[in-house]
C-alpha cells in the first residue's frame, strides 16, 4: 500500500503520456544541443531542465487540488534534496576531481586575458569571451600553478556545483528564507510530525549563518584589512574557459572578504578567527552539513506523513469514511478525463465503477423510445454510478459530460469491499440512491 501511497506524488496524474514524451524529447534535444555546442555544465542542466517547468507547475496543480498541502510539503522535499545535491556535487569536486573553491569561477575578462598574454598563455588578438570558468588550475601557496609529479599543472573544476555560476550570497539567502518560512508552515498544518522540528531546528541555525553572512556582504563595505587576493588569467577554447593561477596581490578588503563569508562556524569565520578555535569545517563542508541535516529529517517527515495521506474528492463524496478507509483506498482511485459531449456511462451497460466528480460538469440522461431526458446534474464533489453497483444491475441512466470533465473512480471490487466497511458511508450511499431511484421513476416522458 505504501509504495503505492508514493506512486501518486512520483506519477503525472493530470497531463497526458504523449505530453510527457514530447517534453522528455524537448530536453532531451535541448541537452544535446548545449553539449554540442560546448555550453559551460550550468547551461546544459537549465536547458534540461526548462521544458519541464509548465508541465510540473500543472502537475503539482493537481496534486494541491487532491492533496493539499502534501503537495507543498513534496516540493519542499524535492527542492531542499537538490540543493543538498548541489551542495554534494561542490564538495566532490573539491575533494575528489581536485577543484577549486573559486565561487563565482573566474571569469574571462579583458584584464584576465591581457594576464594571459603576458604570460604566454593566449595570443594578443584574442578578445575576451564573458564566459566562467569550468576548469581551473589548482594554485599553490605562492598563487601559482601546483604541479604533478610530471611537472604538469593539476587542474579540476571550479567547485561551485552545478549550478555554481548562480551561487550569489542572495540566492543562498532567499533560498533559505523561503525554505524556513515554507517548513515553519508545514509544522503548523502537521505540528505532529517531529521529523518537521528538526529539520525547522537546523534550518534557523542554517538560516542565522546565510543571514549574517549576507548582512556583511551587503552592509560592511569599510575596507580596512590587508589580504591576499589570488590573481587569474584566462584562456579560452570555444566556450570552455580555463583560469591559470599567475600570482597573488595584497588588496584592501571588507571584513566578508577578509573571511566573513566563511560565516559563523566555518574555518576562518567568525568563531575560527575570534576564539581561535582549530580544526572547523570549510564553508563547502559545514553547508554539506548543514542540509545534509535539514534534507534528512524533511524526507524522512514527508514519508512519516504520507502514510496519512487522502484524496478530498473521496473525502468529501464519502464523509463517513474513517482516515484508515479513506488512505487505503486513495492508491486505489483511477484518474479519468472526459472531453466534453462523450458519454461517460451508457443506460443498459455493465456496472464496473463508481465516478466522483473532481472537475467539470455532467447530465443524468434517461433513454426512452420518446427520446432522451434529463433528469439531474452532477457537479465536482458528487458521484455516480453507484446505483448499478449497489444493486447488482445494469446501468439505469446515461451519464454525459457537459464540459471538459476529470474525474477518479473506483472499480466494483474496491467499491464493495469499501461499502462493506464503512457503514456511515453506506447509509449516505444508500439514502442518495433512493433518492436518484425515485427520480427516475418520477421522470415522465418528454410530450
Amino acid at each position: 500500500m505504501f509504495p503505492r501511497i508514493l506512486e501518486n506524488f512520483a506519477s503525472f496524474r493530470r497531463i497526458p503520456l504523449k505530453v510527457v514524451l514530447i517534453t522528455a524529447l524537448a530536453s532531451y534535444v535541448l541537452q544535446i544541443g548545449a553539449i554540442i555546442q560546448g555550453q559551460p555544465l550550468y547551461i546544459i542542466v537549465l536547458f534540461t531542465l526548462v521544458p519541464w517547468v509548465p508541465v510540473l507547475f500543472f502537475e503539482v496543480l493537481w496534486k494541491y487540488e487532491h492533496y493539499g498541502w502534501m503537495a507543498v510539503f513534496v516540493i519542499v522535499a524535492m527542492l531542499q534534496i537538490g540543493h543538498l545535491g548541489e551542495h554534494i556535487t561542490q564538495v566532490v569536486q573539491l575533494r575528489v576531481l581536485p577543484g577549486t573553491l573559486a565561487c563565482p569561477p573566474p571569469v574571462d575578462t579583458g584584464v584576465n586575458v591581457e594576464r594571459a598574454v603576458q604570460a604566454g598563455l593566449r595570443s594578443p588578438t584574442d578578445g575576451a569571451t564573458g564566459l566562467s570558468s569550468q576548469w581551473v588550475n589548482l594554485p599553490n601557496e605562492q598563487g601559482f600553478p601546483s604541479l604533478d609529479a610530471n611537472g604538469n599543472p593539476i587542474r579540476g573544476p571550479a567547485a561551485c556545483g552545478i549550478l555554481g555560476q548562480l551561487d550569489l550570497e542572495i540566492v543562498h539567502l532567499v533560498w533559505e528564507l523561503l525554505g524556513w518560512f515554507a517548513t515553519l508552515w508545514l509544522v503548523a498544518k502537521y505540528p505532529r510530525n517531529l521529523w518537521l522540528w528538526v529539520a525547522v531546528v537546523f534550518l534557523s541555525v542554517h538560516a542565522v549563518e546565510h543571514l549574517f553572512i549576507s548582512w556583511l556582504f551587503f552592509f560592511d563595505k569599510n575596507f580596512v584589512f590587508e589580504v591576499t587576493r589570488q590573481l587569474w588569467a584566462t584562456t579560452a577554447e570555444g566556450n570552455i574557459v580555463t583560469a591559470h593561477p599567475v600570482g597573488k596581490e595584497i588588496v584592501l578588503a571588507n571584513f566578508y572578504e577578509a573571511g566573513g563569508k566563511n560565516g559563523i562556524f566555518g574555518a576562518g569565520g567568525l568563531v575560527s578567527t575570534l576564539l581561535g578555535v582549530e580544526r572547523l569545517p570549510g564553508r563547502a563542508v559545514l553547508h554539506l552539513g548543514y542540509n545534509t541535516l535539514i534534507t534528512v529529517p524533511t524526507v524522512i517527515g514527508f514519508v512519516v506523513q504520507v502514510r496519512h495521506v487522502y484524496d478530498i474528492y473521496l473525502a468529501r463524496a464519502l464523509p463517513g469514511l474513517s482516515e484508515e478507509q479513506l488512505v487505503q483506498t486513495t492508491p486505489k482511485l483511477e484518474s479519468v478525463r472526459v472531453p466534453a459531449g462523450e458519454i461517460v456511462i451508457r443506460q443498459g451497460d455493465v456496472a464496473d465503477k463508481f465516478y466522483i466528480v473532481v472537475r467539470g460538469e455532467l447530465e443524468v440522461v434517461l433513454e426512452r423510445p420518446e427520446g432522451e431526458q434529463v433528469i439531474d446534474r452532477r457537479v465536482p464533489g458528487e458521484f455516480f454510478g453507484e446505483i448499478g453497483l449497489m444493486q447488482n444491475s445494469r446501468r439505469t441512466a446515461t451519464v454525459r459530460a457537459l464540459s471538459d470533465v476529470e474525474l477518479i473512480a473506483l472499480d466494483r471490487n474496491t467499491f464493495s469491499e469499501l461499502m462493506d466497511g464503512a457503514e456511515m458511508s453506506r447509509n449516505v450511499v444508500d439514502q442518495l440512491m433512493r433518492t436518484r431511484l425515485t427520480k427516475i421513476d418520477e421522470a415522465e416522458p418528454p410530450a
